[in-house]
């Protein structure tokens, strides 16, 4: 149910655009406009299945009373039953040395329930040899936004816990036991102590990883030339040291190069090195979380998610954050070698963050940069868009109603206005959540595509929404800050002047600073925002337990129907290698991998 409240203020911005601040509010009575949910799913059950009481055991160590929220119970003999965030880090706290075997599952998810008793047999028989190793089983219902935040893309899913970290995860329905019990063996074997029971973190050189590296096939000091120390003195993270730490710094670099198709960093691993492409080209590669362990290669690094060039730069992230790489970087195949300026963290001054002793210092902008850089930014974190009430007129008033018919239909235009006002808004609230690669031109390529599949009827609209918000009568064709600012007040969303100036910023990926939103990026990024919300929208219609998850299967079947919307959606379909159609998939993030922007 929409609520539209204020149409006399919406009023004053779409048709009096000059009496706009000066008018207030005149009634409180509201149109309350409502719309029929799409409700046709798939033949699955359609009754969120009651959950049976369970018995229980009590555990001094493990708390089955309920008169805390971090509290949970034991089930089928050994295996904590969690429901909530609390549960989840009271168990983690209470179990801080051992290995921790923890399921995610949905209660109606048919994988789950198949993967269900294979759970209970793998926790028993390994209780029987380590009893030290504790199981636990996490219910996604509910815990919508949390589950997210733990990179969790399809369900069933399983977390191995070591020192209080994932130290490993996987889709597994119930088809993929023989890869959980052959992980499971390998962590007892070479992770679980002997002797106490419990988990021995791997060392610094075997989490190194490199062994599966490519050395560079020649390393030499270097003698930097004027130019080149220019440049490398822009670079974002030297150019605020202090002149005699990055002369030191630099005396201290190398040249690394790189031959074709050689892997420079691998996803997972410890990074100690910081590179800036002095001669030819890289690309970023991550892996999905979609792949299917038992079929997917080790040497698999994933897809290409960015491409960087001379003067680029990577390794930053996990000299900042102490994280373990968030994705693989791979020298692009052809005839050119790839030359990095190598520096170590070991010789990084202080004063600089990539030294790792300036965290504090790390401006959450950078943070959310270098995480979309790499792939690594928490989609499921991302705020829903708010559903803000509009206020309206309803025909007529208790004390003076409107009797002619005329007149009543007269706010149908400005509702229609309204809708695109609504609309843009939402469109800004997505760009918002992406992560630009400031200067990267395949970002406006990406959008140009999305373009191409417009509609007339769909660019005339958008041009519609943009004359809309485009109030000052200059002639400029750009949306400024203060358009943007009167728009969204209009219909209730209160927002800052930085959150603003981040809307405007954001849809233009070329430049960083952005002050005005120009037609042809206004075009570009509702373009982007359509075909995000038109797949959400239409997945969102499956989830009737609305936990951001639904069947692969009829994830399928939509892009099946759906045919070539998005182009490309067979092959990027074809990288969620789960075990079945009844296996559980994060459709946000799959809706952004689909338009080309995860």
């Amino acid at each position: 149910i929409n609520n539209i409240n204020n149409i006399n203020n919406i009023n004053n911005i779409i048709i009096h655009k000059p009496t706009y601040i000066k008018n207030k509010l005149q009634t409180k009575q509201q149109i309350k406009l409502s719309t029929t949910a799409l409700t046709s799913l798939s033949n699955n059950e359609n009754k969120a299945p009651s959950d049976k009481p369970t018995k229980t055991t009590n555990n001094d160590a493990q708390p089955s009373s309920s008169s805390s929220s971090s509290s949970y119970k034991i089930i089928d003999g050994n295996i904590a039953d969690l429901k909530n965030e609390d549960q989840y880090r009271a168990l983690l706290a209470s179990h801080p040395s051992s290995l921790i075997i923890m399921k995610f599952y949905a209660p109606w998810c048919r994988a789950c329930k198949g993967l269900a008793p294979k759970f209970t047999k793998i926790s028993k028989d390994t209780a029987e040899k380590r009893p030290e190793v504790v199981f636990a089983q996490f219910d996604v219902q509910g815990n919508k936004d949390f589950v997210k935040s733990l990179g969790i893309l399809a369900l069933p899913n399983v977390h191995f816990y070591g020192s209080s970290e994932v130290v490993e995860s996987f889709p597994c329905g119930p088809s993929k036991v023989p890869i959980l019990r052959r992980k499971l063996s390998e962590y007892l074997q070479e992770r679980v102590s002997a002797a106490t029971g419990l988990y021995v973190p791997p060392s610094k050189e075997e989490g190194s990883g490199q062994a599966d590296e490519s050395e560079p096939c020649a390393e030499r000091d270097t003698i930097i030339s004027e130019t080149t120390r220019d440049m490398l003195r822009s670079n974002m993270y030297f150019r605020d040291m202090p002149a005699e730490d990055f002369q030191d710094l630099l005396s201290k670099a190398t040249m690394s190069s790189f031959e074709p198709g050689s892997v420079i960093m691998r996803q997972g691993f410890e990074g100690s090195k910081f590179y800036v492409i002095g001669t030819g080209e890289v690309e970023v590669m991550a892996r999905t979380g979609y792949e299917d362990p038992l079929t997917t290669s080790r040497d698999y690094m994933g897809n290409v998610i960015n491409r960087l060039g001379v003067g680029n730069f990577f390794g930053e992230r996990s000299l900042i954050t102490g994280e373990p790489r968030a994705a693989s970087i791979r020298a692009v195949a052809g005839d050119e070698t790839t030359r990095c300026f190598t520096f170590r963290q070991a010789d990084m001054p202080a004063s600089c963050v990539l030294s790792g002793k300036g965290l504090g210092r790390v401006q959450k902008e950078v943070f959310e940069e270098v995480d979309a850089k790499y792939g690594a930014e928490d989609f499921g974190k991302s705020e829903q868009v708010k559903s803000a009430a509009l206020g309206s007129q309803t025909r007529g008033s208790a004390d003076a109603p409107m009797t002619d018919l005329e007149k009543g239909i007269e706010i149908l235009p400005l509702l229609q206005k309204f809708k695109l006002v609504r609309m843009a808004a939402r469109c800004f609230e997505h760009i918002v959540r992406t992560k630009p690669k400031w200067g990267d031109r395949s970002e406006v390529y990406r959008r140009s595509l999305l373009v191409s599949q417009l509609t007339e009827t769909q660019k005339l609209e958008f041009r519609e929404c943009f004359d809309i918000i485009d109030q000052a009568d200059d002639g400029d064709d750009a949306i400024s800050l203060l358009d943007l600012k009167r728009t969204m007040e209009s219909i209730g969303e209160q927002k800052s002047e930085g959150e603003l100036s981040e809307m405007i910023n954001k849809a233009n990926p070329l430049i960083d600073g952005n002050e005005v939103l120009k037609w042809e990026e206004f075009l570009g990024m509702m373009a982007e925002a359509e075909f995000y919300y038109l797949f959400v929208d239409t997945f969102n219609a499956l989830d009737k337990y609305n936990s951001g998850f639904i069947r692969a299967g009829d994830l399928k079947q939509v892009l099946k129907g759906m045919g070539g919307v998005v182009m490309g959606s067979d092959e990027k379909l074809s990288v969620v290698k789960v075990d079945d159609d009844d296996m559980l998939i994060d459709y946000e993030q799959f809706s952004r991998m689909l338009i080309g922007a995860s």
